[in-house]
């Protein structure tokens, strides 16, 4: 055979090599063998677990691709920029996590069922913390959450029952529904001056919880002796479940439906003398067995699941309207001829334990007052029925809400299931009680991380060994290299004989 030929034959095959190596497909690693990797996308992993390193040319975690899988450590490279829906959900082996700085994109319930996870720092570049991130990590203490954070999702950290305490991050704005619900180890919460919004159940089913604090300056809400108020410090928002005595700040003139639903340790409630209208369902399912209600109470709402053994009134009043009209003692305390008792009492416990309640107490809170949350409601409750002389006062006090109410008028109270006839700001539901806020797993405003992570593991661009590829492509080249070089040295032997 010719050699010009043979040489033109051996330069089609290399030819041919070279458009093969130029076609899409799949690189397969040999220290991450068992990941499937398309176009910088961790689509799967199919490993029996343990200790597991991203690949540093990764750029996307696809979603649920660790979902469900034995691993004990991952590291993610800075190389990654976003980690899809569940990606790793449900790796109940997971001990601890570091989310680099280079992501910007996260999916929701990334880490949700994650129940052997103890640790997480966040350093993410990402405007909110997804819907369901962290649900059900019952193992989580400790977390670390950078300062670009404006917003906490629905249910973010729902079900993390060994979170003792939360400070979240200034910046942080909102806070969505259930984002804290049934933390049943939480017993502080801090709430930066920087949040405008609670969802109605954030801080429901924690029943740990006796402080909520807020920071100074806040223009919607406002802390006093561990209990959430409005801005102005006039509407009594929630009572955490875990305190048993309440001294409702001096200046209140409202109990906002579901401020002490569910608390029934609560034996002592000391209500101020201006206090104006209690509304429905805001003593709902609280342990007061004796209350002594001011004169200057117009208006009382309905209260179901509360049943408390003498109400302390004046005669004539809307306490003595509410305590007829629902069948409770009513005993008074100018001593007029009026309902002094009720002859269908309905109470049923004795009052072992709880403490009367005296007029007027005053607690001269420290808590922060601004603005009135989107308009809050008029002290003198002139919107609202006062008390009714029939015996039955309305339950359908609306309050005079402001003008920037705007919808908030209706607010779900948590744990009693009730809903609020009355303007409230913002309409939350929190529950907790006493305590000062730790600052474990928490964030300072200074953008230096706090809080304990992990030290497991480290974060690393550098391939680690066995992570070098090797591309099949290039044995193909070598070999028709090879078959060339031998075709060109058989027929130069040829030529010579």
């Amino acid at each position: 055979m010719n050699v010009s030929v043979k040489k033109r034959k051996f330069a089609c095959m290399l030819a041919m090599a070279v458009a093969c190596m130029m076609l899409p497909h799949e690189k397969v690693y040999a220290g991450a063998e068992n990941m499937t990797i398309s176009g910088g996308v961790l689509t799967a992993y199919n490993g029996g677990g343990g200790s597991v390193t991203i690949p540093s040319d990764v750029t996307s975690i696809g979603a649920g691709a660790f979902s469900g899988k034995a691993i004990t450590t991952v590291s993610i490279p800075g190389s990654v920029r976003s980690i899809g829906d569940s990606a790793f959900a449900n790796c109940s082996s997971l001990s601890s996590i570091t989310i680099p700085g280079s992501v910007t994109s996260m999916g929701s319930g990334v880490f949700a069922g994650c129940s052997g996870l103890t640790s997480v720092s966040m350093q993410a570049s990402i405007g909110a913390i997804p819907a369901s991130t962290f649900s059900n990590c019952r193992s989580l203490s400790s977390v670390a959450i950078s300062s670009g954070i404006s917003s906490i999702g629905s249910g973010a950290f729902s079900g993390c029952s060994s979170l003792s305490s939360m400070t979240v991050p200034s910046g942080v704005t909102s806070i969505g529904d259930s984002a804290f619900a049934n933390c049943s180890s939480l017993s502080a919460i801090s709430i930066p001056a920087s949040t405008t919004s609670m969802g109605s159940s954030a801080l429901s089913g924690c029943s740990s919880l006796s402080t909520i604090k807020v920071g100074s300056g806040n223009s919607v809400y406002a802390s006093d002796g561990g209990c959430l108020y409005n801005s102005s410090m006039t509407t009594l928002l929630k009572v955490p479940v875990g305190q048993s005595a309440v001294s409702v700040y001096s200046g209140t003139k409202i109990i906002a439906s579901g401020a002490l639903s569910g608390c029934g340790r609560v034996t002592s409630l000391t209500l101020p003398g201006g206090l104006t209208k209690i509304e429905s369902g805001a003593l709902s399912g609280c342990g007061v067995k004796s209350i002594t209600i001011p004169k200057s109470v117009t208006s009382i709402g309905s209260q179901s699941g509360w049943s408390p053994d003498v109400i302390y009134g004046y005669s004539n009043s809307a306490a003595e309207s509410f305590a007829s009209s629902s069948g409770y003692v009513f005993s008074s305390l100018d001593g007029g001829s009026g309902n002094s008792q009720s002859s269908t009492s309905n109470s049923s416990t004795s009052g072992t334990g709880s403490t009367s309640v005296t007029v007027g107490g005053n607690n001269p809170g420290t808590g922060s007052t601004s603005v009135n949350p989107g308009g809050n409601q008029n002290s003198g409750n002139n919107g609202g029925s006062s008390s009714n002389q029939g015996g039955n006062s309305s339950s359908n006090n609306s309050g005079n809400s402001g003008s920037g109410n705007s919808g908030n008028g209706s607010s779900q109270t948590g744990n009693s299931g009730t809903t609020s006839s009355g303007g409230t700001s913002s309409g939350t539901s929190s529950s907790g009680g006493n305590g000062t806020s730790s600052s474990g797993g928490s964030y300072s405003g200074s953008g230096a991380y706090s809080g304990t992570t992990s030290n497991s593991h480290t974060l690393d661009d550098t391939p680690q060994t066995g992570d070098f590829s090797i591309d099949p492509g290039l044995f193909l080249i070598l070999g028709l290299l090879l078959i060339g070089c031998g075709f060109i040295f058989v027929g130069r032997k040829q030529e010579k004989f």
